[in-house]
């Protein structure tokens, strides 16, 4: 199946909820996971979509997390497990819905062409507690997680335009170390099974460092996943 981008999306940060609130689903947060479709093509740069904002500059966005991408072949599954009759663009708080693209068949380091921009796979999607309270349900985080159907970010290689319909050209495949975004979150998940492919990771240059960093605190039991928690 040709790959090819079935929406674009860019968001504002926000601030929900109410303050007064103790619980978790309610209380007061901010967030720009609530993103709208875009009915024109977008400039992507360096940094990310035009009109694109993160909340939390700290753990999303920059350089080597410019674009967030997830795929659509995931939607059917993540509908059934929200008990929705389906899901709209932008669910998972990506700013490009792929078909014909799957964690199992994208690897790190992959480079491909969207429109005129280039862009490269750089690391998996860590979910948050923020898709939790995006979808009102306190065990979607952790299901992401568990599942490894994460999406993936792209660094920009090339600046260009991006746009709902474009096909999504492979110019590189990595061939060797060749690591999956599937294989890369079940290692991430079960690093005493998965202990080499961590370690073979960690040979992708091309990989955020921030990404690296995290896979070497796996690898010694440093690892916090507090950003996750729901609690």
């Amino acid at each position: 199946m040709k790959a090819c981008v079935l929406s674009v999306q860019v968001g504002r940060a926000k601030t929900y909820g109410d303050t007064r609130s103790k619980d978790f689903l309610e209380k007061e947060w901010v967030s720009a996971s609530f993103k709208e479709v875009s009915q024109v093509p977008l400039f992507a740069s360096f940094s990310g979509l035009a009109g694109d904002e993160v909340a939390d500059k700290m753990h999303h966005g920059g350089i080597d997390k410019a674009i967030f991408a997830n795929s659509y072949e995931n939607y059917a599954h993540w509908a059934s497990f929200l008990e929705v009759e389906s899901l709209p663009y932008g669910a998972l708080a990506e700013n490009l819905t792929i078909q014909g693209l799957h964690e199992s068949n994208v690897s790190l380091g992959d480079i491909h062409q969207i429109g005129t921009a280039i862009l490269q796979v750089s690391q998996p999607r860590k979910p948050c507690w923020k898709i939790s309270r995006r979808w009102n349900h306190k065990a979607f985080t952790n299901e992401i997680f568990t599942s490894g159907f994460t999406g993936w970010y792209y660094k920009v290689l090339q600046e260009g335009i991006i746009g709902s319909n474009n096909d999504v050209r492979v110019i590189l495949q990595k061939k060797t170390p060749q690591i999956s975004i599937l294989e890369a979150n079940n290692a991430f998940r079960e690093p005493e099974k998965y202990r080499q492919i961590l370690e073979t990771i960690l040979n992708i240059p091309s990989l955020a460092s921030s990404y690296q960093e995290s896979v070497v605190k796996r690898l010694n039991n440093e690892s916090n996943l507090g950003y996750m928690k729901t609690e």
